[in-house]
């Protein structure tokens, strides 16, 4: 009898351990299959839109309301209200920004991780519909750098990457990127629609169109495929150095 109630005994215990063993083993696969943090927002502050075109056709304060919108479209994108970045504009005596030691200080003024600047090039709203733009980013905070770790020379690289954290390049944009949009382009065309696709471009009886006969629409499209540009050159390429690209 007792060693009958000793097997038992000892039965028992290992039915508990696989249990256990199976239990952790789940949570271990949970855990992993479970989805991480999403990353912190970029905080951006978009400076008034200038006007190097010459034209008088379009409100610039007008044009950055919508850059500053069609950013908020991007997810992990976040945008300081445009009042106020006008109002700490207001009280720096200024009514812009245009060097890029005005633009870092600006975001950094305001606790954004980059200033964005824009400026029309061109534009004409009568049909076919003719916007150019440029656009800049200006970091305001130290951008992370990717690098392949080697241990004979990683004394030297987190000496150097420091140096370069702690001091910006104030003297050019982290990224440019710069475009006409003419509305007469079969490849304009062809990416207003699929943009009219993720919007309401069904809902107008112009359809797509309404994308290329509503000046504000218009300017919305070209902003946002700046702004897509931008952000993808961002997102995969940190460890580059600034240059220019064309969307």
């Amino acid at each position: 009898m007792a060693a009958k109630i000793g097997s038992l005994g000892c039965a028992w215990r290992l039915a508990v351990a696989a249990a256990l063993v199976a239990l952790v083993t789940g949570c271990a696969q949970q855990n992993r299959g479970a989805p991480g943090p999403k990353p912190t927002p970029r905080v951006l502050v978009v400076a008034p839109v200038l006007n190097l075109s010459g034209s008088q056709d379009f409100d610039p304060l007008k044009v950055t309301d919508l850059i500053a919108s069609e950013f908020l479209s991007f997810e992990g994108v976040s945008v300081i209200p445009v009042n106020l970045t006008l109002a700490e504009l207001t009280r720096q005596g200024k009514n812009s920004v245009t060097t890029a030691e005005e633009a870092v200080g600006l975001a950094q003024s305001l606790g954004a991780d980059a200033a964005i600047v824009v400026a029309v090039t061109e534009y004409n709203p009568y049909s076919p519909p003719v916007v150019g733009l440029i656009m800049q980013w200006y970091s305001a905070r130290p951008e992370p750098r990717r690098a392949a770790f080697d241990p004979v020379t990683a004394s030297r690289a987190v000496s150097s990457a420091e140096r370069e954290l702690s001091e910006p390049d104030l003297t050019k944009p982290r990224w440019q990127v710069q475009r006409v949009f003419n509305a007469a382009d079969e490849a304009v065309l062809k990416d207003i629609r699929s943009f009219a696709a993720q919007r309401d471009g069904r809902q107008s009886p112009y359809g797509w169109q309404q994308y290329t006969k509503s000046q504000e629409l218009y300017v919305r499209y070209c902003g946002w495929a700046l702004i897509r540009t931008m952000l993808r050159l961002d997102e995969s390429s940190r460890n580059v150095e600034p240059h220019e690209a064309h969307s």
